[in-house]
């Protein structure tokens, strides 16, 4: 019996599943890969190829509290810059003003959103944590997880 075809729609969240689980939670083992998301090695092979998959982990490192510091330096940076212009010229031009503007939009995003990648994260510290205890706890939990997942990334 033949394989049904995937939609488009339906293979783009695999890829986007396969891509979160070998940024997050490490899994670069293409089978192993192709295992989890259900697709074929050679499937997951071209995504890793194509995407940079490799180059985008070693950027996908930063944390949010990093992220968050290096914003917040740069808005103490502009403000020090405004402080530092004489008495009657403390103020922002507008390019200063909507670069400020910007840093602050992002810094209130990243204080009250949660973003996929670290409810995945989070997801798989849960697994982490149950497997020395319970591996077969562990399994009913990843299986849940990979669902939750999934449903994330629809």
């Amino acid at each position: 019996m033949a394989k049904k075809r995937l939609t488009k729609e339906e293979l783009e969240r695999l890829k986007e599943h396969a891509k979160v689980l070998y940024l997050h939670e490490n899994i670069t083992n293409q089978k192993a890969l192709a295992e989890r998301v259900g697709t074929s090695g050679n499937t997951i092979s071209k995504w890793v190829t194509e995407g940079k998959w490799a180059s985008l982990k070693k950027n996908f490192l930063l944390t949010r509290e990093e992220r968050m510091s290096d914003l917040l330096d740069e808005l103490t940076e502009i403000q020090e810059v405004i402080k530092g212009q004489k008495e009657g010229a403390r103020f922002a031009d507008h390019k200063t003003a909507l670069v400020r503007r910007m840093l602050v939009n992002d810094i209130k995003a990243l204080e009250v959103t949660a973003s996929k990648p670290e409810i995945i994260a989070a997801c798989m510290d849960l697994i982490r944590f149950v497997r020395p205890e319970n591996a077969e706890e562990a399994k009913i939990i990843t299986k849940w997880a990979d669902i939750f997942i999934k449903s994330l990334l629809r």
